[in-house]
């Protein structure tokens, strides 16, 4: 059987995190990519996108990545950009939206990274925190940097029976790494919670219609160092691309 075709979105954000990400990059960091490489699937990465296209492109894709990067604009959920939203990207979010529009209506598999798991609860009609320091109270320190390669920033506790406590063989806590200063506030239509963190911010989300394989992850699975929780999450997006390659 041949190898899956994943599109991959595009971050064009330029970033230079000592320790994590030396230098700025336009384009998308090497972490998504290496990940669908490494578990057997191939990686295409499109330009951002107007609807046409972007149907176009799923056509040839059997399932989608959708990558952190910069904030969500407020505009979409319907509030004003309060101070401490950071710079967004309108030609991103559309391209962004666009691209997981076409994967629904094709029945493309999804996967949702960081910010994609903020812009897919917006896309079934959820709001966001623009800023979790300045709108929930909370010990925990979100966007923790220094945790990328590892699973040290905060644990997270898993819904039982849901389909990530299934994956996981049933375990509900684990932690997690972290890179976000905004997060699910209301979830979305047929949006169903998998994972919070401990001070209750969403970590984790399901769609629930009975169609659509669509799995939300706060967190960067993708840039941890190989692990079992890591490798269930891809493992369990692959078997669901494989299963509509096959008919």
């Amino acid at each position: 059987m041949r190898k899956p075709i994943i599109a991959v979105t595009p971050d064009k954000t330029p970033v230079d995190i000592p320790g994590v990400m030396t230098g700025s990059r336009v384009g998308s960091y090497n972490w998504p990519l290496d990940w669908l490489s490494r578990n057997g699937a191939i990686p295409v990465m499109p330009d951002f996108l107007n609807d046409e296209d972007a149907e176009a492109v799923m056509r040839h894709m059997d399932g989608l990545l959708m990558t952190g990067g910069a904030d969500v604009s407020p505009a979409l959920y319907g509030e004003e950009t309060l101070p401490f939203c950071n710079e967004t990207q309108p030609d991103r979010d559309a391209s962004d939206l666009a691209l997981l529009k076409a994967a629904l209506k094709l029945n493309k598999p999804v996967i949702l990274v960081c910010r994609s798991s903020q812009i897919g609860n917006v896309y079934f009609g959820g709001t966001l925190y623009q800023d979790i320091k300045s709108q929930y109270e909370t010990d925990i320190t979100h966007p923790d940097l220094p945790s990328m390669q590892t699973e040290e920033s905060h644990e997270i506790d898993v819904v039982p029976g849901s389909p990530l406590a299934e994956i996981m063989d049933g375990e509900l806590h684990f932690g997690i790494n972290s890179s976000h200063h905004q997060a699910v506030k209301d979830p979305g239509k047929d949006v169903i919670v998998m994972a919070r963190a401990t001070d209750g911010i969403v970590e984790s989300w399901y769609v629930d219609d009975g169609v659509s394989y669509i799995r939300a992850y706060q967190w960067h699975p993708e840039m941890q160092k190989p692990n079992r929780h890591e490798q269930a999450i891809m493992d369990d997006f692959l078997k669901a691309v494989r299963e509509r390659m096959n008919g």
